[in-house]
């Protein structure tokens, strides 16, 4: 034996008198805090006791001649957490009996050396993904932008870098905006190419993807438009509706154009809510507040059906008009051509709807060939990273309020159709107070996408709106939806744009509760014990209907909540509050109705909106703009690590409300300033 080495020699000795194998195992591993541990403690414990009287006849019986021709050479240890110091066979604790286990440095090292080179190699994906997203090659002398559009289009774009280089994050609308917005002036840019597949935006959205699409034609440059279908037996207006826009649209040999005018529904909860023994009561302010309509009608009323007549009348309008315009056509044209759809592919083409029938790969080879052998196809997000422009400029803050308005933060709650996006008064609060206090920020644009909900929620919302606008120009950008509440935190902002199909309005209030009493001791079997200290203790309980003397309470509340919202919108407008009320009273417009009614100051879409910001704040043409979100996104890893699904959100706020009306009987009911979903597709 060349050298002394005694943890090795007791241990390997020991487990061969005691029969159990010619080698001891033990596992070292690197613990949280730099600890090391040895996973075959106990064993070595039991094998040391064993083996403890023999340890000096051993050192004897091997190491003698050699130790004789070789001194044993000091060799480092590394001592396990727990185990007394020993070097070369001396224990320097006497005193110490328990086990001896020790680990050579080389082994350590070694051990080392692999973590560190799993870590190196974590390290390099992480990096190599992040290098994907942050550096590209040189934009080429000829480019082909690709805009691929399908599902449901996301204001913003996901933080999470996997989902988006996995394909996993679909482009957001503000992507869409500045790709596009740059490629109408990029002289490299010479056409444009636009999948429309399974499209869901909706009305307002769609038309703001329309005018910059217009934008980039305008230019100068082609573009064109692949459907698969407009519609497989489903409306396909909106699908076609887009596609339009461009100079030529090819449709699949198989594919269908079903542009079959658009449908409004609305639903109605009565006949239910009667089947189950619910009575509602939802007092309301106007004939035109539809809301309470939801549970209290089991069809339209003669005011709800005049409202929803004309807002179908002002979109079909509008798409006539703009698909007249952009297939050279008369208008009269386009609506008989509706009457007689939907139109197969041939039928399609020679009706003029579609300018070819061809497949996927023939209509990407064709544009390969239109744009030129030195063209270069493009995606959006490849685009705009390889644009490699600077990063600073004149600062414009976004301020984001998508979603039921509601006291609290921000998030993903459950309301009555399903998971829905909430605009939380606390979040968009400190969002205003944020823009307003960050440095260099010139003007904020307010994006408001929102049905309403809480008035409470709304003024906190327009009172920081309000601080706001008398430091800096705000311009609100009104999306799909900005009615009852969502009009009411607009009111006050320099400017309201709006686009042509927005839904906005719905000035009006209702409140109420529903009932449930007998739900649930006739359908349930479950009652209640009841006890009140005070005359109307009960009155936003669910179990007992309105005394006299409590509806009167609740008339006056809606009274006071209804004159409120007349003096935001008159203040805002600078209208009298008789003139706010010959238009309000929960009537719903559409942005082109809104605009000559005094509501708004211009239709247009986001882009719009930040042009305006600009002139206010007195930004030249020439300068550039940085876009700066509020509240600011999180990092991506953050987002990865906090990340909980929407539909958890939303379950957990459904499990929440269900256990609130199992303990009181009470079914939360919709917020004052709040209007249901016109759904027209």
């Amino acid at each position: 034996m060349p050298r002394l080495d005694f943890a090795r020699t007791f241990f390997a000795s020991a487990d061969r008198s005691a029969g159990a194998g010619a080698q001891l195992r033990a596992s070292v591993a690197v613990g949280g805090g730099g600890s090391l541990r040895c996973a075959g403690a106990a064993r070595a414990t039991a094998i040391a006791s064993q083996a403890r009287d023999r340890a000096p006849r051993m050192l004897m019986a091997h190491g003698s001649a050699a130790a004789a021709r070789e001194p044993p050479r000091p060799q480092r240890r590394l001592r396990l957490p727990g185990s007394p110091r020993r070097h070369l066979g001396e224990d320097r604790n006497p005193g110490y009996d328990g086990p001896v286990v020790e680990v050579t440095m080389a082994r350590v090292r070694t051990l080392l050396l692999g973590v560190g080179c799993l870590l190196v190699l974590l390290a390099g994906l992480i990096a190599a993904l992040v290098a994907l997203g942050l550096s590209s090659p040189k934009l080429p002398k000829q480019v082909v932008l690709a805009v691929n559009l399908s599902g449901p289009l996301p204001e913003l774009a996901a933080q999470d870098p996997l989902a988006r280089f996995g394909g996993g994050a679909p482009v957001s609308l503000r992507e869409l905006h500045a790709a596009l917005g740059e490629a109408a002036h990029d002289e490299r840019v010479v056409g444009l190419r636009v999948h429309v597949d399974s499209y869901q935006g909706g009305f307002a959205t769609t038309q703001e993807i329309r005018s910059l699409v217009t934008e980039v034609s305008a230019a100068g440059k082609w573009t064109a438009s692949y459907l698969d279908t407009a519609g497989e037996f489903a409306p396909g207006n909106s699908a076609y509706y887009l596609a339009s826009a461009c100079d030529e649209v090819s449709l699949n040999p198989a594919g269908d154009v079903n542009l079959i005018g658009l449908s409004a529904r609305s639903p109605f909860l009565r006949g239910t809510l009667d089947k189950l023994g619910i009575e509602p009561e939802f007092p309301g302010r106007g004939d035109y507040k539809t809301a309470r309509f939801l549970y209290t009608e089991r069809d339209f009323t003669p005011a709800h059906r005049e409202m929803i007549g004309w807002l179908v009348d002002s979109l079909m309008g509008q798409m006539v008009g703009d698909i007249a315009a952009s297939r050279e056509m008369a208008p009269d044209q386009v609506r008989g051509l509706i009457d007689r759809a939907p139109y197969f592919g041939k039928e399609a083409l020679d009706a003029g709807l579609v300018d070819r029938l061809e497949e996927w790969p023939e209509f990407t080879k064709r544009v390969e060939e239109l744009a030129g052998d030195r063209a270069e196809t493009v995606g959006v997000r490849s685009y705009l990273k390889r644009l490699r422009s600077p990063h600073h400029g004149q600062r414009i803050a976004v301020v984001s309020g998508i979603g039921a308005i509601m006291r609290g933060p921000s998030g993903k709650g459950f309301g009555l159709f399903g998971a829905e996006d909430v605009m939380g008064s606390d979040t968009v609060a400190q969002a205003f107070r944020d823009a307003r206090q960050a440095h260099g920020v010139k003007a904020v644009v307010f994006r408001v996408d929102s049905p309403g909900g809480s008035a409470l929620a709304s003024e906190i919302i327009r009172r920081e709106m309000v601080r706001t606008a008398e430091e800096l120009p705000v311009v609100v950008s009104m999306k799909d939806v900005a009615a009852s509440g969502g009009y009411w935190v607009s009111c006050g902002a320099r400017k309201i744009i709006a686009d042509p199909g927005t839904q906005t309005g719905s000035i009006g209030v209702l409140g109420g509760h529903l009932n449930m009493d007998r739900f649930w001791a006739e359908k349930l079997g479950v009652t209640f014990g009841r006890l009140d200290a005070g005359r109307n203790a009960n009155l936003y309980g669910s179990l007992e209907t309105w005394t006299d003397e409590q509806r009167a309470i609740v008339d006056r509340m809606l009274d006071r909540i209804y004159d409120d919202f007349l003096d935001r919108a008159s203040a805002a407008r600078g209208m009298s509050r008789e003139a706010v009320d010959a238009i309000a009273r929960g009537r719903v417009w559409t942005g082109a109705q809104a605009l000559d009614l005094g509501l708004v100051d211009e239709l247009g879409g986001f882009d719009r909106a930040v042009a305006v910001a600009r002139e206010l704040a007195g930004i030249g043409a020439e300068e550039r703009v940085e876009l700066v979100d509020f509240p600011k996104l999180r990092p991506w890893w953050q987002e990865l690590a906090q990340q909980r699904h929407p539909d958890e959100a939303a379950a957990a706020a459904l499990a929440a409300e269900l256990g609130q009306a199992w303990r009181t009987g009470r079914l939360a009911a919709p917020g004052p300033v709040w209007m249901p979903p016109v759904f027209v597709e």
